[in-house]
């Protein structure tokens, strides 16, 4: 496809200079792709942001009283269940045959929530090998006593003494 234009009127040569406009279209498309890419990516790559509007001569506000506990901690490890919310501090209870004791691990979630009974946060860690069933377990004994924020894996890690 191309434009012929027709030019020289009067004395002198005809001018007939012929346009192909397929590379100009095919450019035009591919900033056409590029312009449209472009936007949505700034629209994926936006972070809404609301600025605070305080007087900067304000004192800030006094910071809380205490800070918050660290999360229950609940670790199953090949040699048992690790129970916790130090490093330092914690039960570990021993296996039972295949299973772990869950019954301990049970009362042991009723005593955490008793002390503190507002607080909604578990980490439940698993070493390599432990088997899925185990998770979903502990999982579900968490959520039965009131933990609703789960984080599972990471957190501390459970010391590595010896059952007690």
């Amino acid at each position: 496809m191309g434009v012929s234009v027709e030019g020289g009127k009067g004395r002198g040569r005809k001018l007939n200079a012929e346009l192909n406009l397929v590379p100009f279209i095919d450019l035009l498309s591919v900033c056409i792709t590029f312009l449209l890419a472009t936007a949505v990516w700034i629209e994926l790559s936006s972070m809404p942001v609301d600025q605070a509007l305080s007087d900067p001569n304000q004192e800030p506000p006094p910071p809380p009283p205490v800070p918050p506990p660290p999360p229950l901690t609940v670790h199953l490890r090949a040699d048992g269940v690790w129970i916790g919310r130090k490093v330092t501090e914690g039960r570990n209870f021993a296996i039972m045959g295949e299973n772990y004791d869950w019954d301990q691990v049970e009362t042991e979630l009723q005593a955490d929530r008793r002390n503190l009974p507002e607080e909604q946060q578990v980490v439940i860690v698993t070493d390599d090998g432990i088997e899925y069933r185990h998770m979903i377990r502990a999982l579900d004994l968490t959520r039965k006593y009131g933990y609703e924020k789960t984080l599972l894996g990471g957190g501390p890690p459970a010391p590595s003494t010896a059952l007690r």
